[in-house]
Order: structure tokens, then C-alpha cells, then sequence
């Protein structure tokens, strides 16, 4: 029969007659979506909720504050099978979730932070939804992004960059070396499609992000490739001046190492975590001036917090791992804590909690086994809960504020 049909095909092409036109109309499919959503709703909490990204296992966890309990964990991402890293988190005033994706490097290169400051893949922000966490935009940034924030009043969005492998890379010029800032505002995110933000020079390797209050129209960041603190003004054209962190910066092989960039509640002060030169500098917001004193630890510090009064200042250090508690004014300790590895192994932030009497750690343990958050009372720093949570944990948000 097939061998009839091909002869009878060949007679009719042979005799110029044309197959007859076909013409398929497609119906609009009016059945249930395609793929449904089926995230639960994130259960309420009693007291506070938070959110902890977890670097190494592509999640977030959902904890309720003080009392320690996991609500939920949350896959995120957008590779379903390799690593996306969520490093640093956001939250705008309506409680929207933002999360930056820094893609691990092929193969990482030594030290403590190298899977989110060797890749050469360009690195995302997630735009999540409040209720159950479900993406809603995202961003295509630079390779390596390290802090995310949003400023206070909701409508700016930034985004540094901690690329070492740029910042090393001497076949650039000094200019190309430089990494960046992405700038944009929360409400440019929409479902469905992927945004571009502006890109601003900043400096080489800059992570700690903080934004003056309350429109971000100023953005701190430490700059820990060249020793210093980056102001960036961030309306009408956008400029950037370095100010080193201390007396002798060095541009390439870091002395002072500026890792963290914290505002105080007030906006007159920033507090810089030095990592490599082991000590926190004072900057004055007001006069754009590095206070002179030095708060020296024996640890390397890092995201450290602030009383809501300013008077006190909470630093994790790591080797030792420790918190403490300082006054910023005078540099004089008032208080410490020393963990042992069961408690708190790489303590990367402190938060405090005064509505609950509570101090946050985020501890970020071995980056092989999960990590976890230590509940401190705020006055005696007694552990009063261990929460684990994910796999390098690196960035705790309260739900309440930003």
C-alpha cells in the first residue's frame, strides 16, 4: 500500500496538480494552568518572623524569633541542579523578599569566602513574594554580588559585587579592575521578564553595602581591595569618593581588608569591619571624615550591629569566634562572649532585637556541614537557643525591618 501511495503522489506532482491546502486552527486552552502553583502559604509567627539564606544548599529558612523555631525551608534559585548560592537577602517595606544568587566558581579557589568572589557567571536577584515565596521578578547582575539593600523608604534597590578574580586580574586597567554597583528600585521587577540595572564603578572588590536614610540617595561600601570606604552619591549624575580606613591602604594586597559596612539606626555613623587588619573604624556620616580611634579584637570582624540608641555596638569576630560588645564613642568593651564550635563555629552577624531582649548570631559553621543562629539574651548573652538552619548560612533579615 505505502509503495500504491508514493506512485500515485509522483502522477499527481508529475501532472502539476498541488496537494491540498491543510489549515489547523488552535483553540484557546481553557483548562487549569499548565504548572500550577502549589507553595503553602509561610505559616504566621508568635513572635518575630526571620529569613536566613543558606549560601551552600540553595535555601531559606524561615524561623520565628526568639523562640527558635523553623516555620519552613524554602528552596531557591534557578538552577535545579547545581548550586545558585544565595548569599545576602533584602526585605522592602511590604515585606518582599530580595536575594542575591552568587554562583560558586567552578573550581574554588582557597579561602574562607572564596564560592561567592571567584565565578565568572553572572549572578541574579530574586524578587520573592511575602506570602509564600514564590518568585515574582529578577535581575541579572555582575559574577560575584555580595550585599543587597534596600533603602528605607522602599524605592531603591543596590547590589555590590565582591569579585577577587576581577580585582586580581592584572592584564586590566585599573579602571576595568573595579567592581560594581547595581542600582535600581523594587518596583522595576516584574513577573516574566529579566532586568538590567545601571552599573556604577566603584572600586576594587566591594561588598558591605549600607544606604543613607531614608531615600538611599548615598550608598557606603567598604572597599576591600583598596583599603577603603567608597561614598557614592547615587542621584542625578553618580560620583564615588574613597576614603582609606586607615593610615597606610594599599590598592591590590589589602592591609585593613574593609569587609562590612554597617549604618547605625541614627545615619550619623558607619561602623567598618576590617577583616584582614582586625579591627572596626568609626566613620562620620555628617562630615564624611574617619573618626580616628580603632576598635582592635583579636578576631577578624564582621557584620556588626547597633543598639537602637547607638551607644553599643555588637561585633562577631572569627578566630577566635566571639561577640562583642562595645561602646562605639570610647572603643571600650563592656561585655564578651567566646563560642566553642558546637555553638557557634564562624559567627558572620550580630542583630539585636530589643522589642524581645534578643541578639541574632548567624553562625556560618564549617561550609560543609549546616550551619545555624544562636538566640542570645541581649544583656546577659546567655544562649538561651541553636537553631540549625542550612548549609553556610550568610545573611539574617527580621521581617519587621530592614
Amino acid at each position: 500500500m505505502r509503495l500504491v501511495a508514493v506512485l500515485v503522489l509522483s502522477f499527481l506532482a508529475a501532472c502539476g496538480e498541488q496537494e491540498p491546502k491543510v489549515t489547523t486552527v488552535y483553540e484557546p486552552y481553557s483548562g487549569p494552568p499548565a504548572y500550577p502553583e502549589r507553595r503553602s502559604a509561610l505559616p504566621p509567627a508568635q513572635g518575630v518572623r526571620a529569613f536566613v539564606s543558606n549560601n551552600g544548599s540553595d535555601t531559606l529558612s524561615v524561623l520565628d524569633l526568639p523562640s527558635g523555631e523553623v516555620l519552613a525551608t524554602i528552596p531557591v534559585g534557578r538552577d535545579p541542579v547545581n548550586i545558585d548560592g544565595p548569599h545576602h537577602l533584602a526585605l522592602d517595606p511590604a515585606g518582599t523578599v530580595f536575594v542575591a544568587l552568587s554562583y560558586p566558581a567552578p573550581s574554588l579557589s582557597p579561602g574562607p569566602h572564596s564560592a561567592h568572589s571567584s565565578s565568572r557567571r553572572s549572578g541574579y536577584v530574586l524578587r520573592l513574594a511575602p506570602d509564600d515565596l514564590r518568585v515574582t521578578g529578577q535581575a541579572r547582575v555582575d559574577p560575584n554580588p555580595g550585599k543587597i539593600v534596600v533603602s528605607e523608604d522602599g524605592l531603591r534597590l543596590v547590589v555590590s559585587h565582591f569579585d577577587l578574580q576581577l580585582a586580581i586580574n592584572t592584564k586590566l586597567t585599573p579602571e576595568q579592575r573595579r567592581g560594581t554597583l547595581a542600582v535600581t528600585s523594587p518596583a522595576d521587577f516584574a513577573a516574566g521578564m529579566t532586568l538590567d540595572p545601571m552599573r556604577i564603578p566603584v572600586c576594587l572588590a566591594p561588598h558591605g553595602v549600607s544606604l543613607s536614610k531614608p531615600d538611599g540617595a548615598r550608598a557606603y561600601v567598604a572597599c576591600y581591595g583598596e583599603d577603603a570606604l567608597a561614598v557614592v552619591e547615587l542621584t542625578g549624575t553618580p560620583s564615588v569618593t574613597l576614603i582609606p580606613v586607615g593610615p597606610a591602604p594599599s590598592v591590590g594586597s589589602p592591609v585593613y581588608g574593609p569587609y562590612s559596612a554597617v549604618l547605625s539606626p541614627a545615619g550619623d555613623r558607619v561602623a567598618i569591619g576590617n577583616t584582614e587588619g582586625r579591627s572596626t573604624k568609626l566613620f562620620d556620616a555628617q562630615t564624611k571624615t574617619m573618626l580616628p580611634a580603632s576598635i582592635l579584637s583579636q578576631g577578624a570582624p564582621y557584620f556588626a550591629g547597633w543598639s537602637l540608641d547607638g551607644t553599643k555596638l555588637y561585633i562577631p569576630t572569627q578566630a577566635p569566634d566571639a561577640l562583642l560588645v562595645v561602646d562605639p564613642t570610647t572603643g571600650v568593651e563592656h561585655a564578651s562572649v567566646y563560642f566553642s564550635a558546637e555553638e557557634c563555629r564562624r559567627p558572620h552577624e550580630a542583630t539585636p532585637d530589643e522589642a524581645h531582649g534578643a541578639l541574632y548570631v548567624v553562625c556560618e559553621g564549617d561550609h560543609l556541614q549546616p550551619g545555624n543562629v544562636l538566640v542570645l539574651d541581649l544583656t546577659s548573652l546567655q544562649i538561651k537557643a541553636n537553631i540549625p538552619v542550612g548549609l553556610y548560612p550568610d545573611r539574617l533579615v527580621l521581617e519587621a525591618t530592614l
